[in-house]
């Protein structure tokens, strides 16, 4: 009996392979859900259409048939949906429990940990702290007793330093004690809602704490547009980068910055908001 092939999962990051020696199709879980990346051959490529929902194992085994002139390629079905389903690329059970536990996992943490320390930034804080002042140099400090807000970029230290400094030169020490509310562009969320977490945020400059009070006060005024601990927030680089910023900015850990961490509708040009 024909038994149709389950969906290949649409939010995954799919690429060529960075390895000249492994040429093919790169595939990796950018919500983490699962830790493994996959290389699918230049000639598996075309079975990933065939992972609709609709199209049958036996489709699959008679495209197999024409490509390899084989009629024993039940192995290589085999192989090849046990990998992708493994893998956790498939809406399918094992899908289903990763995902599942990953958000048990972070709805329990009683941190937000850093997520991109050691790959977009330094993991150390002391090579943390030069590599951001390298970031920092070249501007003088912005003067304005009125600011209200920054706009800053959400792209990696290395590739929005410019911006960044443009944004965060106009923090002083005194700015130190207010609440920063990160308005962060979600790559991972719902569309139509702003995921909000109490969590606590973590980098190689210390710990932010984040102002409760307010994210629960935002989560009772609109219940329906607002995802409390949304799992977003694990992965998501948005936020992470601007605590950093902050921290380095109004010099880290020892009075941690108090954030609302926000992630919704993008703000990404570096510059200055007044009243």
């Amino acid at each position: 009996m024909p038994k149709a092939l389950p969906r290949l999962r649409m939010d995954l990051d799919f690429m060529p392979s960075p390895d000249p020696e492994r040429p093919g199709l790169f595939i990796r879980d950018p919500f983490q859900y699962s830790d493994m990346m996959l290389i699918v051959p230049p000639p598996l490529v075309p079975l990933l259409e065939m992972f609709d929902g609709q199209t049958t194992d036996n489709d699959m085994r008679e495209l197999l048939m024409r490509m390899t002139g084989d009629p024993n390629v039940d192995q290589v079905e085999a192989n090849f949906l046990g990998m992708l389903s493994s893998a956790g690329f498939l809406h399918d059970e094992v899908f289903e429990q990763k995902r599942e536990a990953r958000h048990r996992e972070f709805a329990a943490a009683p941190v937000r940990a850093a997520s991109h320390a050691g790959a977009a930034y330094p993991a150390d804080k002391d090579e943390a702290r030069t590599l951001f002042q390298e970031y920092m140099q070249g501007d003088e400090p912005y003067e304005d007793g009125n600011l209200l807000a920054i706009a800053a970029p959400h792209v990696s230290p290395f590739g929005g330093f410019d911006c960044y400094r443009a944004a965060y030169r106009a923090l002083r020490p005194e700015h130190r004690e207010r609440t920063f509310v990160i308005l962060g562009t979600s790559h991972y969320g719902e569309p139509d809602r702003f995921g909000l977490t109490r969590k606590n945020f973590v980098t190689p400059f210390g710990e932010a704490v984040t102002d409760t009070a307010l994210v629960d006060e935002l989560a009772a005024a609109a219940p329906g547009a607002v995802e409390m601990e949304d799992y977003c927030h694990a992965t998501e680089h948005s936020i992470e980068f601007q605590v950093a910023f902050l921290q380095h900015t109004l010099d880290g850990p020892a009075r941690p910055s108090t954030l609302l961490g926000l992630d919704g509708r993008p703000m990404t040009t570096g510059g200055l908001l007044g009243p």
